[in-house]
């Protein structure tokens, strides 16, 4: 199974590629919000307990997709550089133990135009930040703009490229299988 682990700040693109890159190689959209929005039902946001159960849901969801054939999971996540090396971690090494690969992308984008994307109706339907403020807070807070450190990734400029372009990039970059 390969995991393609696309990460980068809110408004940056990521779904909208993901769903593009699905379609494309037939592989399963895992979006971050899943597991977010379940987690939120059951613990306070922000708490230990919360990400806890955050992390261990999406590690399981990995983990079942690598051991049941699952050819391809297309992942998207906020990247929070320090707090979130744990977690990146821990996927690696689960993955690297089921056998699996993982394929790690940086969406990339101005800071100016995540401001400006925030705000789009889309990311309602999924709970997510949409407010300038919000996004300008959270950039103020984390770090949310570096890439991954300890790993090599294939960055896409959502800005430069339309998310069907990105999702062709990457697919090429990786080799992954197109769907039949």
């Amino acid at each position: 199974m390969r995991l393609v682990f696309l990460y980068g700040p809110p408004a940056a693109g990521k779904l909208t590629i993901g769903r593009e890159l699905a379609a494309l190689t037939g592989y399963r959209l895992f979006h971050n919000h899943l597991t977010f929005d379940l987690a939120r039902e059951i613990s306070p946001i922000g708490s230990e307990s919360f990400q806890r159960l955050v992390d261990d849901l999406r590690l399981r969801v990995f983990t079942f997709a690598a051991q049941n054939g699952i050819p391809g999971l297309i992942f998207t996540f906020v990247y929070g550089s320090g707090i979130d090396d744990p977690f990146v971690r821990r996927t690696m090494s689960e993955m690297e133990a089921a056998g699996a690969e993982v394929c790690f992308v940086q969406a990339t984008c101005p800071i100016e135009e995540l401001l400006s994307r925030v705000e789009d109706e889309s990311r309602r339907a999924y709970h997510k930040l949409a407010s300038p403020e919000g996004l300008a807070a959270l950039l103020e807070s984390h770090d949310i703009v570096s890439s991954i450190p300890f790993v090599e990734s294939f960055p896409v400029d959502t800005t430069r490229l339309t998310p069907a372009e990105a999702a062709q990039e990457i697919a090429a970059h990786f080799q992954l299988e197109p769907a039949n």
